[in-house]
Order: C-alpha cells, then sequence, then structure tokens
C-alpha cells in the first residue's frame, strides 16, 4: 500500500532501471509483441485443453476468441518479470494494491459499461443503430454462457494493456521525465498500437488515444490500476458482447446480448471498426476527461 501522498511515479523512482524515452517505448512494444509471440506457444496447452470439451468443439469461434485473449496474459508476464527481477519492486507499486482491489475493479467496470452505453445511446439518438434482423450469432438469453465465457478473455485483454500502458510505460516515463511526458507517451503509443487493425481511421485513431488520456488521468489522480482495468474490459465487452458491434475492426461474433449494427457516416457511427471510432465516442470520452478535471478541482480524489 502506497504510503500518504506518495504516488505511482514516486515507487517509479524507486526502480532499479528507468528506461529512457527511446528504450521505454522499445521495450513496451517488446511486452507487446514478443509477449503475442510467446502467448502463441504458451497457449497450445490450453488450446488443447479446452478443444476436448464438447461444447467448445461446437463452438469453435467462441474457443478461438476466447483463446486468443487469453494469450494477452504473457505479455502482462513479461511486464511483471521486468518489474520485479530488473527494476527490484512490487507489483503494487504499479497500481495494484490489495485493498478492495475487487471493489476497485468493479466500479471501474461499471464506467466502462456505462461509457460505451452513452456512446451507443447517442448513436441511436443519432439515427445511427438499427437491430440486426438476420444475426449469425446467439443473440439474447441463448447467448448469456458464451457472453460469460468470453467475458473472462475481456478482462485479461484489457488488464494486459494498461498493465502494459498506465501501469508501466506512463510511470516509468514520469520518474524519469515528468508525469505529463508519461502521459502524453503512453495514451499516444495506445491509439498507434491500433493503426493495423481492419477498417481503422483516423477518428479512431484520434478517441483511441482519448481513451488513454482518460485511464491515465484517472490512474494518475487515484493512484489505482485495478479501476481502469476494469473500464478497458467493460469498454471492449459492451462493444462486442452487450451491443454486438466490432470492437477496434475485430469482429467478435460468438455472442451478444443484443446485435445491433451502425449505419449513416463513419465518422458519426465508426461504422466497421465500431463505435469507438464514431463521434459518439469522441463525445463521451470528452466529457469523461472534463469530468476528472473538474472533479480533481473540487479536490474530491484526494478523498479515494
Amino acid at each position: 500500500m502506497l504510503r500518504e501522498k506518495e504516488t505511482l511515479v514516486d515507487e517509479a523512482r524507486k526502480s532499479k532501471k528507468l528506461p529512457n524515452v527511446i528504450w521505454a517505448i522499445i521495450l513496451a512494444l517488446i511486452f507487446m509483441y514478443g509477449g503475442s509471440i510467446i502467448g502463441g506457444i504458451g497457449i497450445i496447452p490450453i488450446f488443447r485443453v479446452l478443444g476436448k470439451i464438447p461444447y467448445f468443439r461446437l463452438n469453435l469461434e467462441l474457443l478461438y476468441l476466447l483463446i486468443s485473449l487469453i494469450s494477452f496474459a504473457f505479455i502482462s508476464l513479461l511486464v511483471f518479470f521486468r518489474i520485479t527481477m530488473i527494476e527490484k519492486r512490487k507489483l503494487s507499486s504499479i497500481g495494484f494494491h490489495k485493498n478492495n482491489w475487487f471493489k476497485k475493479y468493479g466500479f471501474g467496470f461499471f464506467i466502462g459499461l456505462a461509457m460505451m452505453s452513452l456512446v451507443v445511446l447517442i448513436l441511436f439518438l443519432l439515427g445511427c443503430v438499427t437491430v440486426e434482423t438476420k444475426s449469425v450469432q446467439p443473440v439474447g438469453f441463448s447467448a448469456i454462457l458464451p457472453v460469460l465465457i468470453v467475458l473472462i478473455g475481456w478482462v485479461i485483454q484489457g488488464g494486459t494493456e494498461e498493465v502494459v500502458t498506465r501501469g508501466w510505460l506512463m510511470n516509468v516515463l514520469g520518474a524519469r521525465y515528468n508525469i505529463a511526458l508519461g502521459l502524453i507517451i503512453s495514451s499516444t503509443l495506445f491509439g498507434l498500437l491500433h493503426l493495423g487493425n481492419p477498417n481503422v481511421n483516423y477518428v479512431a485513431i484520434i478517441n483511441i488515444i482519448l481513451v488513454g488520456l482518460f485511464y491515465g488521468l484517472y490512474v494518475m489522480k487515484t493512484n489505482d490500476l485495478w479501476a481502469v482495468c476494469g473500464m478497458h474490459s467493460a469498454w471492449n465487452f459492451a462493444q462486442g458482447n452487450l451491443f454486438g458491434f466490432e470492437v477496434s475492426g475485430l469482429n467478435v461474433q460468438v455472442g451478444s446480448l443484443f446485435d445491433f449494427n451502425l449505419v449513416g457516416k463513419d465518422f458519426i457511427s465508426g461504422g466497421s471498426f465500431g463505435p469507438e471510432a464514431g463521434l459518439g465516442a469522441t463525445i463521451v470520452l470528452l466529457a469523461g476527461i472534463a469530468i476528472i478535471y473538474v472533479l480533481d478541482k473540487k479536490g474530491k480524489f484526494s478523498k479515494i
């Protein structure tokens, strides 16, 4: 647990190794892409075990999606190895404190669901959302089991990206230079990492950078990583398996409680990239950043 007024940047300053900005970015890329390669190999035994279960044999798309999301865990393991073995500090120093961790994660998950629901509501009011009448995936009650199964994967995937960007990169750069630089670089890199996603556009990258700024500011003000892990996972989960949209351009149609389509101009709705590539998400994210600013001015975060 952090001592009073001690921040995650203060914790990062205790590291035995603080990389410069270039090396920090390279390390973050090594974590992401190197961990993905290791994960692709390490996940094979899990795939074989799950593949023997009759339910998964009948739902291979669900199994493939779940396995690909679970493989992100190996990225986190690389970061954890760096923090504990090379930097010689505890995992709590990146914001994983034991006190009230489940409550913090749950609060963040609720915020993530609420934010994506607001995005969808705005798009609905703008006439950009229609109901799919010929679903190719389980929808509603029949989708509850696959939705709950794939949620496990989103928890791992969303948490991993937060470990790399907001937990590690932002704070080590904050410790080496200043936290503003750490926030900007971690958020920008987070956005640029999505450049290779299908159907990406400039609005998508801007919005994903805004997501990074929102999460980063929250971590800075609360010294907590649990909540943004919940926000990130819920944001993706809601897009793909609550509302039935693409997630960052990726088709995740293995089951959804609702099945909606996006129509109209792509820069408003998000098109085939999903709602996070549209102006509805821009509005919600800018409002979220403004709310953090206002709450900080009122001293609300000092009470957390």
